[in-house]
């Protein structure tokens, strides 16, 4: 298991959140390339500023963590940014018991944007992560559309007709995630 595409807004993500962390001690740490070696990191999923509410306008763009076992050592690499500054950078590339966790959510303009799940490694532990993910989504009355696992409010916003945009808040309309027929009722 790779990855594990999502819609949640607040209220969907928060239960699931709380259940995949009851499987062992895990530890939330924020992603990105900065100026800094120092990240926040969050021991306890209910420490996560605003669960379900989107960072960025493109959902692969909003505050991501890398999730692990609170033992995992995360390893970072430094490099020289595009103006001679030095940054370091934390990735799943680096760090093989890892998962990524960006869960997007919620626009400003109302629009739910995709969370994903994934991670590039076959290692137990991380494919072990992948499962106590999915399994409370399913748990908590995740829907499958597609490719893609709603959360209840998430599947009420799409048979309301409002945007799931599976990628951003800009993209065309015609590239949001829609109700399968079969489905629509």
């Amino acid at each position: 298991m790779k990855r594990i595409f999502f819609f949640a807004t607040p209220a969907d993500i928060v239960p699931v959140l709380n259940r995949f962390e009851a499987n062992a001690p895990l530890k939330f740490v924020e992603m990105g390339n900065l100026t800094t070696p120092n990240r926040a990191i969050y021991l306890e999923a209910s420490e996560i500023p605003n669960p379900g509410i989107s960072t960025h306008e493109t959902g692969s763009m909003s505050q991501g963590y890398m999730v692990s076992h609170r033992d995992t050592k995360n390893h970072m690499h430094a490099f020289v940014g595009r103006k001679g500054e030095k940054r370091w950078s934390l990735d799943n590339s680096d760090n093989e018991e890892t998962v990524l966790l960006s869960m997007a959510g919620l626009w400003k303009t109302g629009t739910l944007l995709p969370g994903n799940m994934a991670t590039l490694h076959e290692k137990p532990v991380a494919q072990q992560l992948m499962k106590w993910f999915l399994s409370a989504l399913k748990q908590e009355g995740f829907t499958k559309v597609r490719e893609w696992r709603l959360g209840p409010e998430a599947m009420e916003m799409l048979r309301a007709g409002k945007r799931l945009t599976t990628t951003a808040e800009q993209s065309p309309p015609e590239y949001d995630l829609k109700m399968p027929e079969k489905q629509a009722n």
